[in-house]
This record gives structure tokens, C-alpha cells and sequence, in this order.
């Protein structure tokens, strides 16, 4: 079945150029295209929430991912295997190629546009960097995405002056469960690349 998205036959203008001087087509891109430093840095520097949240500097996509992995790991699957907690911290490592944090509103609208497939695109071919297997045991994934509910709930509520019923509604779908306690403090992308690359180097990241 043909996808939403062209391919780099059908739209041969789709080629992005990234810090390290590489071209990645990102409608049909290749693993071997991708430099994880350049979507890591990419992810340091696209502010979530549309830029809205509370303070002087945006709070960033890395620092999320960041936080998403210690929720996995702390609240939701305190045993979480090491390839699970990589996952937690790259899924949204495709928003550091220019796609950015596509805040939930235009997210819906954008749905039939093929936003998700370009997405998944992306992640097939960064994963096989980060270390992660395919394909990822649906577990991996549930779990992640648990995670990351949390973790925009517990961002909604301390970063945006949401409430917490409806964040928690919202947000979270109508989660009711545990959320992030510890005081999310926002960090500029320096620290924030610095606080990943630290722990995706402790969990054994990188491909094998």
C-alpha cells in the first residue's frame, strides 16, 4: 500500500542539509544519511509547547526525552530493560530535523497529511544509531508512550500553569496515575545535550 508521503523519486526537492554536511531526504531517508549528532542537537534546540512554556528559555524536546526515560524507569517499569530506556530517549529525536514539537492541535490537523508516517520514516532509520533493534517489542512501546504521557502532564502542570484535573484529562487522556514530583527545572541546550549524551553513553547506546 502505497504511504501518504512521496517518495525521493516523486519529490526529489526533500533533502534536508544538516550541521555535520550531510543531506538526509527526509520524505525517503537513509541510515546511512544519519549523523546522531546532528538530531540530537537538532532536539536540543526545538522548544515544546510551542515555545510557551514559563521562564526565560524554552524548555527543550531533548530535555523531555531526558525526562521521559527517568519516568520510565522511576514510575512506570522500574525494571525496564536497557533497550527500553534508549527508546524513551530517542523517541522524538525525529523533531531535530526541522520538524520540531508539532504542538497536539496541529498535530490532529496534520494527521492526514501523513505527519505520522514521516515520523516513523525518520525513526527507522535513527534508531539502528541509537542502538535499537528491530523490531522493538510492543512492551518497549507501550511503556514509552506511558512515559511520555506522563511526562507532558507532569510538563503541563509545572511549565505551563495547567490545572491538574484537566491536564490530567486533557493531556493525559485521562490519566490518574503517579506523576513527576520532582521540580522540572529548564535547562538551556548545552546542559540538556549534555544530560543525554551522558546517560545514552551509561545505558550502552550506539549501534553495535
Amino acid at each position: 500500500m502505497k504511504g501518504l508521503l512521496p517518495t525521493h523519486l516523486d519529490a526529489p526537492r526533500s533533502n534536508m542539509l544538516m550541521r555535520s554536511g550531510r543531506w538526509v531526504n527526509l520524505f525517503d531517508p537513509s541510515t546511512l544519511d544519519i549523523i546522531l549528532s546532528d538530531w540530537v542537537t537538532g532536539a536540543s534546540r526545538a522548544p515544546r509547547w510551542g515555545g510557551q512554556t514559563k521562564g526565560e528559555i524554552s524548555y527543550n524536546v531533548l530535555q523531555h526525552s531526558s525526562l521521559t526515560e527517568k519516568i520510565l524507569f522511576k514510575i512506570v517499569w522500574p525494571k525496564a530493560p536497557r533497550v527500553a530506556r534508549l527508546l524513551a530517549k530517542a523517541h522524538d529525536l525525529h523533531e531535530g530535523g526541522g520538524l520540531g514539537d508539532v504542538v497536539s492541535p496541529y498535530g490532529e490537523c496534520f494527521k492526514s497529511a501523513g505527519i505520522n508516517e514521516i515520523k516513523d520514516r525518520l525513526d527507522q532509520v535513527i534508531f539502528p544509531h541509537i542502538g535499537i533493534p528491530q523490531p522493538i517489542p510492543v512492551q518497549h512501546i507501550e511503556a514509552v508512550k506511558l512515559a511520555d504521557r506522563i511526562a507532558a502532564v507532569s510538563e503541563a502542570i509545572q511549565l505551563m500553569d495547567w490545572p491538574e484535573q484537566l491536564a490530567r484529562r486533557d493531556i493525559g487522556k485521562g490519566y490518574r496515575g503517579k506523576i513527576w514530583e520532582d521540580e522540572i527545572i529548564i535547562v538551556d541546550e548545552r546542559q540538556a545535550r549534555e544530560d543525554w549524551w551522558r546517560m545514552f553513553k551509561l545505558l550502552g547506546g550506539g549501534r553495535k
